[in-house]
């Protein structure tokens, strides 16, 4: 069988230097048996002849071929002793290095595939056939990222990483005007961040004026350890997140006082009528807070106007989405309050400023 595609695959000159001495496939795994010929060895130190202490046995994995097959090298190796000054030299390969359990090509392919944020290492681990392990030291040894400087706009943010059970996030730094990484962590505990940041100057901490990130508290307080001239600015996405939380949370206690008030008509009903009613049918303002809340948590410019009436089933009425608005902020007279308050943070987010003064006339 012509085997001349491994040579060429692994770039191994086909001069006889290596022998493929047999190619064995078991599902989707191709066993190729190995071994260089059998011909004098001298010592390195010496130049005397050299005794050879037998044939051992190694297995070498390679990554997946184009096929979705799998190599794995069965390496036929010569241990050889000098008599002379007992120098000990094993036969080497050209596409593996000693103590390696994969081929020299692996790293660089594993590296590659690194490269689409989109995968994690459990995914590129199963495609290379190995352990997430050595998927996380290959890119520790062979990756290596310098520091930049630190910005005058420092973003702090967080990626899952899924390399380890305890290191499951990694933190990056980048310069929040450049989009440029600055740096990254291999994980978001307290002491290696305390770490980290009292190795960098005390000089260039000083040069950061703002942080900006999520409202993970040990962020928030990045400049009371560490940067004395800078301040948190929290990230336009958590300030939109945080005011829909906090809307959502009026829009259910303003929904729990309709829902007490149909209770105690119920109760005042079962009085008057001496019986002794369960449940009660939820109330239009009920109904109305319940599914159509959507009125006050929805930006006004992806609200989808339209005067053509619909259905509700809900509500057991035809309404148009202008009508479904007005029942909606009628139920609650901060409702309109709250609603220009949160449309004018959109806005201010959606505007581009040049000046700092621009900024606070806006605000005036």
């Amino acid at each position: 069988m012509d085997h001349s595609y491994l040579f060429k695959l692994l770039n191994i000159p086909d001069d006889g230097s290596i022998i493929i001495n047999d190619v064995e496939i078991i599902a989707d795994t191709k066993y190729v048996y190995i071994s260089r010929p059998s011909i004098p060895s001298y010592c390195p130190n010496c130049s005397c002849r050299m005794h050879s202490k037998g044939i051992y046995k190694r297995k070498i994995k390679h990554p997946v071929l184009q096929d979705g097959t799998c190599i794995i090298f069965i390496v036929s190796q010569r241990k050889w002793k000098c008599t002379n000054c007992s120098t000990y030299v094993n036969e080497d390969f050209p596409f593996f290095q000693r103590y390696k359990q994969s081929s020299d090509i692996t790293p660089l392919l594993v590296l590659e595939a690194m490269k689409d944020l989109d995968r994690s290492t459990a995914s590129i681990a199963r495609q290379f056939n190995l352990s997430d392990t050595q998927v996380h030291d290959l890119f520790t040894a062979y990756v290596d990222l310098p520091r930049l400087t630190l910005p005058e706009f420092l973003s702090v943010d967080e990626v899952h990483i899924d390399i380890s059970e305890k290191e499951k996030y990694a933190l990056i730094l980048m310069d929040f005007t450049s989009g440029e990484i600055v740096d990254i962590l291999h994980n978001r505990w307290h002491h290696t961040i305390e770490n980290y940041f009292f190795s960098i100057p005390y000089e260039e901490r000083k040069h950061v004026r703002y942080i900006i990130s999520d409202a993970y508290k040990p962020y928030l307080e990045l400049p009371k350890h560490f940067f004395p001239n800078a301040v948190s600015i929290l990230d336009s996405f958590h300030v939109v997140k945080y005011l829909l939380g906090l809307i959502n949370t009026y829009i259910n206690s303003v929904m729990k006082a309709y829902k007490d008030r149909d209770l105690k008509r119920l109760e005042k009903q079962n009085h008057d009528t001496n019986r002794d009613n369960k449940t009660i049918q939820e109330s239009q303002e009920v109904i109305l807070l319940r599914k159509y809340r959507w009125v006050l948590l929805k930006n006004q410019d992806n609200i989808n106007y339209s005067d053509k009436r619909y259905y509700h089933s809900s509500l057991r009425m035809y309404a148009d989405t202008y009508t479904i608005e007005k029942l909606f902020l009628s139920l609650d007279p901060k409702f309109n309050i709250i609603r220009d308050v949160k449309e004018k943070y959109i806005r201010f987010n959606n505007t581009h400023f040049s000046s700092e003064d621009e900024v606070m006339q806006e605000f005036a």
